[in-house]
């Protein structure tokens, strides 16, 4: 009954993002009444088999308590966290009063409880319940057990989120070393507890510790999986992110260009995962040239700076495309359009991809020369998604190669040059100024098309990245803003009081 429960909430958000919004409504409302019938009538029949087991074994029989944890189990999957604590509750005394407390029929019932008090986010008492299931597993089973693992992995999220990071490490470790010790250290359980112990140690600003927990990952994943597996492919991003964190952006940025050969194979042409990893390289690009500044002059600032552009353009292009699909397109039951959940994370992408463009922008008025623009090499594969065009090109005093996609090279010399992107959908792009990314950040607010993901499920990164670039630019510029600029900015502000972000 409760597999039938899971099976129906996923068939409704799949049959979701397939019909149109008005036939979508009928569905869903078609959906939501079936799927609560059988709900009604699954309680019904868990109440019921409650109540035979009072009355044919007695209150307090363990029947009985097997019972109410099958009835606590169906509230705490319904939401109704305040019923089923109840229900487990009752259960666990029952059971201990018929097995002993370190009886494992009391351990699972408490391990059910503590589970409820996690998602309902009462940290405290959700720790004592894995604590006390910790203690018989380990009388019944032995510290070496496998299954003991999971309960220690579960108290060591408890502790990590109360900020008892020792505790929690500590556990994680161990439970690590038992699984490797069982030969089950490149198993999807013990690469899932390295994973958490690298958020732990991250989190700290431990990243040389972390680095190590990484490497370890994406050798198990490379071993037992291959290049081919997104598994492998976002462990060898985690591990880049932390290898910039430690200022080794050679092999960070091998990893996001292996990372990114990896996703076209196995990813369609313009999935929003692609975009992910062109966002991560241009940022790479950025710290890049920061770390190189005592060192640098123009010319490598320029390059740094037009690789980032580069990327960051591939990546608007992609997000872009993800939420520019037709309405028409989204209503065929077979199409191949982007559905709400790639809709949600194409714009979260692309809010990390605006405040990249603004901190570009940023980076180029300070560190070039005045009038000194960027140079970007146009690939010829991004030819088939549209076209480029020159608008003006002004001669200045040094000849600098310009590479068209050709064999053959226009020699510009440069202070003002505009590249325009024209994409399949046929709306211009051109965005390489903050006042570009800030007139983007305002309309996916003001469109209701885009305004619900701003407005409900990327809120805190919408705010965030708005936040963090207004900042920046207020910082950096105080008193040399345009009117254009200071406009922006104004209506940005509104924008984040709006959404409550004003004290953030």
């Amino acid at each position: 009954m409760l597999l039938l429960y899971n099976r129906l909430k996923m068939d409704q958000w799949s049959q979701m993002n397939t019909w149109s919004n008005g036939e979508s409504s009928r569905i869903t409302d078609e959906i939501f009444s079936k799927k609560q019938r059988q709900l009604d009538k699954a309680e019904k029949l868990f109440q019921a088999a409650l109540l035979e087991a009072k009355e044919g074994f007695g209150l307090r029989d363990p029947h009985v308590a097997s019972a109410l944890n099958n009835l606590a189990e169906f509230y705490r999957i319904k939401k109704e966290y305040e019923k089923a604590e109840l229900l487990y509750l009752e259960s666990i005394e029952i059971l201990e009063e018929s097995f002993g407390s370190n009886d494992m029929r009391v351990a699972t019932s408490l391990l059910s409880l503590g589970m409820c008090y996690h998602l309902q986010r009462k940290f405290a008492q959700a720790q004592t319940c894995y604590e006390r299931t910790l203690k018989i597993e380990e009388h019944v089973m032995g510290v070496g057990h496998p299954e003991y693992t999971s309960t220690m992995f579960l108290l060591a999220k408890v502790l990590s989120v109360q900020g008892k990071n020792r505790g929690a490490e500590s556990l994680i470790e161990e439970s690590i070393r038992i699984l490797e010790e069982a030969g089950l250290g490149k198993s999807p359980g013990c690469i899932q507890r390295m994973k958490f112990l690298c958020t732990v140690l991250i989190k700290s600003k431990r990243f040389a510790e972390a680095e190590i927990w990484q490497r370890k990952i994406l050798h198990a994943l490379e071993l037992s999986k291959g290049w081919n597996s997104l598994y492998t492919i976002h462990a060898a991003e985690a591990l880049s992110s932390t290898l910039q964190a430690l200022e080794k952006f050679k092999e960070s940025e091998e990893l996001l260009e292996r990372s990114l050969a990896a996703k076209k194979k196995v990813l369609p042409e313009g999935h929003f995962l692609l975009a992910v990893t062109l966002v991560h390289l241009a940022r790479l690009a950025l710290n890049k040239m920061v770390s190189d500044l005592k060192n640098a002059n123009s010319d490598v600032a320029t390059y740094y700076l037009a690789r980032a552009q580069q990327h960051i353009n591939e990546s608007i292009r992609i997000t872009e495309g993800i939420l520019n699909t037709s309405n028409l397109d989204q209503n065929k039951l077979n199409s191949t359009s982007a559905t709400y959940g790639e809709k949600v994370l194409a714009t979260a992408t692309l809010l990390e991809a605006l405040e990249v463009v603004g901190l570009i922008d940023i980076a180029a008025k300070h560190l070039l020369a005045p009038g000194l623009v960027l140079l970007l090499r146009l690939p010829l594969e991004q030819l088939k998604h549209g076209f480029f065009k020159i608008d003006s090109v002004h001669i200045w005093d040094t000849s600098r190669p310009f590479i068209w996609p050709s064999t053959n090279l226009i020699y510009v010399r440069y202070t003002t040059l505009r590249i325009h992107y024209k994409n399949k959908f046929g709306k211009q792009q051109d965005y390489i100024s903050i006042e570009d990314a800030l007139h983007k950040y305002i309309s996916l607010y003001r469109k209701p098309d885009t305004r619900r993901f701003v407005t409900k499920i990327v809120k805190q990164d919408y705010l965030r990245c708005l936040g963090e670039l207004t900042k920046t630019v207020e910082y950096h510029f105080p008193t040399q803003q345009t009117t254009e600029l200071q406009e922006l900015l104004v209506e940005a502000r509104q924008i984040i009081e709006e959404l409550g972000g004003g004290s953030k």
